[in-house]
């Protein structure tokens, strides 16, 4: 038997809204569903978000394509740029583009020419995360100068990242960074779509022409803020395997850690095979087994809930709410609720 994940649509939408409600009146709105939806399943949170967002943003051309296969024909941007492999695909099924170089465009280019296409493409402005691209204005003006010679690609628009949107200091030099490619960006295209702003940016009030909103649709922040509120939308249960009381001194599971008290103990089917982490953290009795945990708990029940907030499960194992919930439904049936 799969974990159950249960996802309520209907609040996920009422996170959207919330979100809504802090745009200015030109700035479009884009979904970020990679990562199958942060792990809430991505063609179900698309085709749910439909009517409310202008466009949606994946990581991989896969995600991309099954998007389309699911009946999405809003503009998908795909935020790193397409394999070699991967541009038939990419360019049959009319993903947006990220570039930062001009041989990607070249080679884009080639294969939409293949096609009898014209690409939309965003390029990639590095401000300060030093991840990926283009570093300077001079050299953002050749590749817009070189674009211009070809036929199957358009710059429809240009986008960077802020690595520590909580740090205005930081924050404020690299949208300076991003506004020198806007303005290079929008003369070449007056109606080119320059973002720079996720969950982050926008919480510290910076929007741009478009925001790129993840986490916060999934029910969480990137940091404490009260610009907004909003609710998580998954929650996942498993079921209980057996109940046991282990007195003190008695040990239990791999490692033989031993009961300080007598407590009791509540198997429940689910491990670190299910995207848990293995570690021991508050309410779990020694380590996590792969397939199973044992939980300091008591009472009746079929089912057990192991996650119901996702901050309280990344604060206990240093990491943040995208990690967990990137992987807590690995081994889940997905139940959506309207």
């Amino acid at each position: 038997m799969l974990n159950k994940a249960y996802i309520n649509l209907g609040r996920l939408c009422e996170n959207a809204d919330s979100v809504k409600k802090l745009l200015n009146k030109n700035t479009r709105f884009c979904a970020v569903v990679k990562a199958d939806g942060y792990g809430h399943g991505a063609v179900k949170v698309a085709n749910a978000l439909y009517k409310k967002v202008d466009s949606f943003a994946v990581a991989l051309t896969e995600e991309g394509v099954a998007l389309r296969q699911g009946g999405i024909d809003k503009d998908i941007l795909q935020l790193i740029p397409p394999f070699s492999e991967d541009l038939e695909q990419a360019v049959r099924y009319n993903l947006t583009l990220t570039a930062e170089s001009a041989e990607k465009l070249a080679e884009i280019n080639g294969e939409a020419e293949r096609q009898g296409k014209i690409i939309n493409v965003h390029l990639k402005i590095n401000t300060g995360m030093n991840r990926m691209g283009i570093d300077d204005i001079k050299e953002l003006k050749k590749i817009l100068d070189f674009t211009k010679r070809l036929k199957g690609v358009r710059i429809s628009g240009a986008f960077s990242h802020f690595g520590t949107p909580e740090n205005k200091k930081q924050l404020i030099l690299a949208q300076n960074k991003f506004l020198l490619a806007n303005n290079l960006v929008k003369r070449y295209n007056s109606n080119a779509i320059c973002h720079i702003s996720a969950s982050g940016g926008l919480l510290q009030g910076v929007q741009g022409d478009m925001v790129r909103i993840g986490i916060l649709l999934y029910g969480y922040k990137p940091f404490e803020s009260a610009r907004l509120t909003v609710k998580p939308i998954m929650k996942i249960l498993a079921p209980t395997l057996n109940d046991r009381r282990l007195l003190k001194g008695e040990s239990a599971l791999y490692g033989g850690k031993v009961a300080k008290e007598d407590c009791s103990l509540k198997l429940i089917r689910c491990g670190y095979a299910d995207g848990f982490f293995r570690e021991e953290s508050e309410g779990i009795f020694s380590n996590r087994c792969m397939d199973v945990t044992q939980y300091i708990a008591e009472g009746k029940g079929r089912f057990f809930t192991v996650l119901d907030d996702a901050e309280k499960i990344a604060r206990a194992h240093n990491t943040i709410s995208y990690e967990v919930l990137t992987s807590a439904a690995k081994r889940a049936e997905k139940i959506y609720i309207n």
